[in-house]
């Protein structure tokens, strides 16, 4: 296992059980449900290409995850790495959740790939897929 000290001074790769240890914190900080702490796992510049919108610095960023964290009122996340080349590291992320226009479980699922600097998130592709519990 990569220490995260050797990997950010650049003395060793980052490896799959570092990464996966990284990817539980973020999942722990955005399970808070606490905006401030979770823009905190971004670095200011983020560029977030999250489908439907791209997003360029954490200002932008602000107002969608206030909105969306706001808003739930159950919240199960899990990610798990998939692979991990250089400064990325590509997860599967699956969340089950529940809002007040969505009070049966909702489950999505996506594929994201996180360009990481100094233990922050600059860079979120996501591609993702939502749907009902209802619908299988």
């Amino acid at each position: 296992m990569t220490d995260w000290k050797s990997y950010q001074d650049g003395s060793a790769a980052l490896d799959a059980e570092t990464a996966q240890n990284w990817l539980n914190q973020v999942v722990a900080t955005c399970s808070t449900l606490d905006p401030d702490l979770i823009l905190d796992i971004f670095t200011d510049d983020v560029i977030a290409d999250l489908g439907a919108v791209l997003l360029t610095g954490k200002e932008q960023l602000r107002p969608i995850i206030r909105e969306r964290y706001s808003r739930y009122t159950h919240y199960d996340l899990r990610k798990t790495v998939r692979a991990v080349a250089g400064d990325l590291v590509i997860c599967d992320a699956r969340l089950r959740w529940k809002s007040p226009e969505h009070s049966t479980l909702q489950h999505t699922r996506a594929i994201e790939i996180l360009q990481v600097r100094d233990g922050r998130i600059a860079r979120w592709d996501n591609a993702s897929s939502s749907w009902s519990a209802t619908e299988g």
